[in-house]
């Protein structure tokens, strides 16, 4: 009986250091001699799961549960299963996970005031919001905030708070949500919740940061994680997320072969951990290839995003512009933005519909949608994205030739995304710049501009993106050569269409399609189809 009393002092000293791997060891060796008690169980359980052994976490996890409903421990029996179904859930076990919760709530229907009933309302909270049912999120944060004041139960009042802030976000309530957010991050910062539910609120909270398009903030947040997450070695499903977004620093700061090899290694972490953040790794995995233009391993790391669940936009649609399919792109973004009420969802999606636009050898009228941009930007208070309203909204005068009204608003960007530590930003917003100065007649300005966007873009590594930004600053040059009618002319011929097919297309005869490309064939001096839409696609004009 000593010798097991002094097994389990040491076992247990060893979970309260967070020295999982001795722990797990010192109590599987009690376990084989005589079967833990529940709380014992529970801790070996525990070290399973910080230790990333989710398999034999669950099946550890489960015999607790038994122990707990044959000792009459209700409450506890229903905290154990929502413990198993949560993980289960999140590594795309869908059916095993939805089992244990529903085994939670069967057995907590038992004890109607548990606290543990909180745990299962806040997974309902979340799952209104992830449906942008923002009220009856609300509505259920409240009452688990209520419940949580009731029991003083910290863990779950920091996660009531964490949930109205995001719910005063869903409606664009800034100054309310940051206010519940800090509030509820109090509490864990302390050390006074549970670890693995303060390990899901740092997550959510460098996830809001990054929504938000608030670098600062997801800089400080994602330090203090990865800080926590040293202390709690080897965490690895937070570990690996904390990666994820600190991939997401890297590739706005240019570091982008770093990004590459954390992406890797986060994704390579999280699988069978955590299906969306492993998800999300592939996918910021696709944008750095997409900026070092590698188009090939962009599209598979998309596609590897997709099949874990990441809706692979706005990257993939993105990269089909890149490869000269517009209509496609267009057509992509288009479906995401019918289907998404989220405005922070919605921001990436609109900066990319708005590119794309502004791609068409005839610019698409995109006021509304640079509109909306700049709302949720202000309405947010959001760096990054007032940064990019700014950048389309001036990009979008200058297309219309308004140029003097462009400048202002671009300076503007390029000043937010310097703040901001954004090279490739910047280096796109200066040649966005020198087109304007050019058609204001400033053309040392306009060749300043464009050789610190060089040097900015050799010193990513970014020569696809040199050569593409580069021709594009050449646009308007190109454009007063060609008449918008040749434009569309060669955009048909490019799409592979023949002069009957083009004339159909444009409502013009074939005979006219003829003499068009005669006249864009004299004035580009080419004799070829082929040599005209090189020429097109060298231009930024297809």
């Amino acid at each position: 009986m000593t010798a097991d009393h002094d097994g389990l002092d040491a076992a247990r000293r060893a979970c309260s250091d967070r020295r999982w791997a001795a722990a797990r060891a010192l109590y599987l060796e009690l376990h084989a001699a005589r079967p833990l008690e529940a709380d014992d169980l529970a801790a070996l359980a525990d070290c399973c799961w910080w230790l990333g052994d989710i398999d034999e976490y669950v099946a550890t996890a489960a015999r607790v549960v038994e122990l707990r409903l044959a000792g009459g421990d209700l409450p506890g029996a229903g905290m154990a299963a929502l413990e198993i179904g949560v993980p289960e859930v999140v590594r795309g076990r869908l059916t095993a996970g939805a089992g244990w919760l529903a085994r939670a709530r069967r057995v907590l229907h038992e004890v109607p005031d548990a606290v543990e009933h909180g745990y299962l309302l806040v997974l309902d909270a979340y799952a209104a919001l992830e449906a942008d049912d923002a009220p009856t999120a609300d509505d259920l944060a409240a009452r688990v905030l209520a419940l949580a004041d009731r029991h003083a139960e910290p863990t779950l009042q920091a996660h009531a708070l964490f949930l109205r802030g995001r719910c005063a976000l869903h409606r664009g309530r800034v100054p309310q949500a940051r206010s519940f957010l800090d509030e509820a991050m109090v509490p864990v910062l302390g050390g006074r919740t549970a670890p693995q539910w303060a390990g899901d609120l740092y997550c959510r909270m460098m996830q809001v940061c990054h929504d938000l398009g608030d670098l600062p903030r997801a800089e400080h947040w994602t330090r203090v994680t990865e800080e926590w997450c040293r202390g709690l070695a080897p965490a690895t499903l937070f570990s690996g997320i904390c990666r994820v977004h600190r991939v997401q620093l890297m590739q706005v700061h240019g570091q982008w072969r770093r990004a590459l090899d954390e992406a890797g290694r986060a994704a390579a972490d999280l699988e069978g951990l955590d299906v969306t953040a492993a998800a999300e790794a592939h996918y910021r995995a696709g944008e750095v290839h997409r900026l070092r233009g590698d188009p090939e391993s962009a599209r598979q790391a998309y596609d590897r995003a997709r099949a874990r669940g990441r809706d692979p936009l706005p990257g993939l649609a993105l990269l089909e512009l890149e490869q000269g399919h517009r209509a496609g792109a267009a057509a992509m973004l288009d479906a995401a933005l019918r289907s998404t009420a989220d405005p922070l969802a919605r921001a990436p999606l609109l900066a990319a519909r708005v590119e794309v636009g502004l791609a068409e050898p005839v610019a698409e009228p995109s006021d509304v949608l640079v509109d909306e941009l700049g709302e949720i930007a202000d309405r947010h208070d959001s760096p990054c994205w007032r940064a990019e309203a700014c950048r389309w909204r001036g990009a979008l005068h200058a297309a219309h030739g308004r140029d003097a009204l462009a400048l202002p608003e671009l300076r503007e960007a390029l000043d937010r995304w310097r703040q901001i530590d954004a090279p490739h930003e910047v280096a796109r917003v200066r040649v966005e710049i020198a087109d304007v100065l050019d058609a204001l007649g400033d053309h040392d300005s306009a060749r300043a501009e464009r050789d610190l966007a060089a040097s900015g873009l050799e010193a990513l590594g970014a020569d696809h993106a040199a050569r593409r930004l580069a021709a594009r600053g050449r646009r308007r040059a190109a454009s007063d050569e060609l008449s918008p009618r040749e434009v569309e002319v060669l955009a048909a011929v490019a799409d592979g269409a023949t002069n009957r097919d083009a004339g159909r297309r444009l409502h013009i005869s074939e005979r006219t399609v003829a003499r068009h490309l005669a006249n864009i064939y004299l004035k580009l001096g080419t004799a070829s189809r082929t040599g005209a839409v090189a020429w097109a696609r060298d231009h930024a004009l297809l």
